[in-house]
């Protein structure tokens, strides 16, 4: 029986070593990093054991988990035009259960591209789903905050936060909300990713390094953050387009790295 269950542990270890070491397409983590966690939307269904929704009411529409899904080892978060909770249209959204901190994150996304949707990759700490600005609101990172109406430029950021009524904003592109991306997000998948140091936050597009930003202790407090990916209505660039909805954000895999030995 010991034997057996020695037998089994060994296995177990083994695949998990061997999961943990499959390189994945368009995976750009910086050496020295080793995977932690990770979801590459393989299953049927979203993984309650690792994500909870975005439920808010925000911008121009209302998210909603029906919006949600798994399929063809994506998940899909779908953006439509239909009355909810006092809005016109909905999207949708998922955030990480698991909380981080120092490391690298990063997520391999296709964007959709009819105009007034505003689709995101990023990390903030969250209690639930319901609202993003939740008094524990410190760090921000905005690793890819895409606007549809432009799908050539895009926006990398921090927000310093001290409770949801006051911030600092630091931005990749100063003077101007978005830079140029080199690519059409909306053609293809690209690799979003960035760095966390108890020092900066350096952000990577399909692991070219873009950007790096001092963020320092002494800056703002170095809080532990919740993984999301988020699609909402926002027409600040431009007013939804209904004729190409039903529209979809579709993202490959959502990863997370530390330094040191892989658990």
């Amino acid at each position: 029986m010991r034997i057996e269950i020695a037998m089994s542990l060994a296995c177990c270890v083994a695949f998990t070593t061997a999961y943990a070491q499959t390189p994945r397409e368009g995976a750009h983590p910086p050496a020295g990093y080793t995977l932690q966690w990770v979801d590459d939307f393989n299953g049927a269904s979203l993984d309650s054991s690792r994500w909870m929704y975005r439920t808010d009411v925000k911008a121009e529409s209302s998210q909603r988990p029906e919006n949600v899904s798994v399929s063809g080892g994506n998940l899909v978060l779908q953006m439509k035009k239909e009355t909810h909770r006092g809005k016109a249209h909905t999207g949708g959204g998922v955030i990480s259960k698991a909380q981080f901190q120092y490391g690298y994150y990063e997520a391999r996304v296709k964007m959709f591209g009819g105009s007034g949707w505003h689709q995101s990759v990023w990390a903030m700490a969250a209690t639930d789903g319901t609202t993003t600005y939740p008094e524990v609101i410190r760090t921000e990172i905005d690793g890819m905050e895409f606007d549809s109406a432009t799908p050539q430029r895009g926006h990398m950021g921090l927000i310093i936060w001290q409770g949801p009524a006051k911030s600092t904003h630091l931005t990749c592109s100063p003077g101007v909300y978005q830079t140029a991306l080199g690519f059409d997000a909306t053609t293809g998948f690209h690799t979003y990713g960035f760095e966390w140091t108890a020092k900066s936050i350096a952000f990577d597009l399909d692991g070219e390094r873009r950007c790096m930003l001092e963020y320092p202790p002494t800056a703002g407090e170095h809080d532990h953050l919740n993984f999301w990916l988020t699609a909402l209505g926002y027409e600040s660039r431009g007013k939804i387009d209904e004729a190409k909805l039903p529209g979809q954000m579709l993202v490959d895999f959502a990863a997370f790295y530390s330094k040191g030995a892989s658990k």
